[in-house]
């Protein structure tokens, strides 16, 4: 399986495995049993309100704000919001990140969503190379099929572009510059400069996996380099950044506060393993 290695600022080298195709689709495949579930669970909701009375003036608005707008928004809001995660990312334990490290944002989401029609609906094109005959039965035969054909995925572009790119980047990927890697923490325990904690540890932060392994790469590093070197500089800052995202009030020592942020972390992750 392809790797995804990037080199921080620290120095520190993050390591991911990149998804590779048939996990990806396979992830698709379920999003889309997701969207149809909603849709027809939505549509016949709407319907049976509609059956009650004249309700509504035009219900092709209502139909549109929540049975169309939430299955076309699906892929980058739930991505956005979930931490690059879908329904089936989520299930097939995957997520998208940018290439260089950091955290994709509401445009590189955005950007894949819009690319999206070449990777996955471009493949339609094929059905009119379909062979056939004049005859209107033919022919009637011929747009069943592809009304049938245009219900379901035909990634031939993303298929094609994931297959020959070592990150596995379909073509709304490359231009966003992310890809999808599989959603495993990307150190063990062991990496860690402190032992495994106990079956009946307790956390003190509670809201530690907010960070991002890449922070804790990056903690880890500092941490080994102020017990070499005595210099506690990247410590003081790491342990103000990390107070800021997690809310923390603590008057621990920097050093302190960031080891219990690890052993936390690694409690807390070690139990949503299992």
């Amino acid at each position: 399986m392809s790797k995804l290695k990037i080199h921080t600022a620290q120095n520190v080298l993050l390591e991911y495995q990149v998804a590779d195709v048939g996990k990806r689709l396979l992830a698709s495949v379920l999003d889309l049993l997701v969207v149809a579930v909603y849709f027809f669970l939505i549509y016949f909701i709407l319907a049976v309100l509609f059956s009650l009375g004249n309700l509504f003036e035009d219900p092709s608005i209502l139909l549109f704000i929540f049975v169309t707008l939430p299955a076309l928004l699906y892929q980058p809001v739930c991505e956005y919001f979930w931490d690059g995660k879908t329904v089936g990312k989520a299930v097939m334990k995957m997520k998208v990140i940018r290439i260089d490290g950091d955290a994709p944002s509401m445009g590189d989401f955005v950007l894949r969503w819009l690319l999206r029609p070449i990777d996955v609906k471009l493949g339609y094109l094929l059905i009119f190379f379909i062979p056939r005959e004049a005859s209107s039965d033919e022919e009637l035969v011929f747009m069943i099929w592809a009304s049938f054909l245009m219900v379901f995925p035909l990634p031939v572009v993303g298929v094609v572009s994931m297959l020959r790119s070592p990150l596995g980047q379909r073509l709304g990927d490359r231009i966003a510059n992310t890809t999808v890697i599989v959603n495993r923490r990307v150190f063990s325990l062991d990496d860690t400069i402190l032992s495994v904690t106990k079956e009946d540890y307790q956390p003190v932060f509670l809201n530690v996996l907010k960070l991002r392994d890449k922070d804790f790469y990056i903690i880890k590093n500092a941490l080994e380099d102020a017990e070499k070197t005595e210099n506690l500089k990247h410590v003081f800052i790491l342990a103000k950044k990390a107070k800021e995202i997690l809310n923390i009030e603590s008057d621990m020592h920097a050093t302190a506060l960031l080891k219990t942020i690890i052993k936390d972390y690694n409690h807390l992750a070690a139990q949503q393993d299992k």
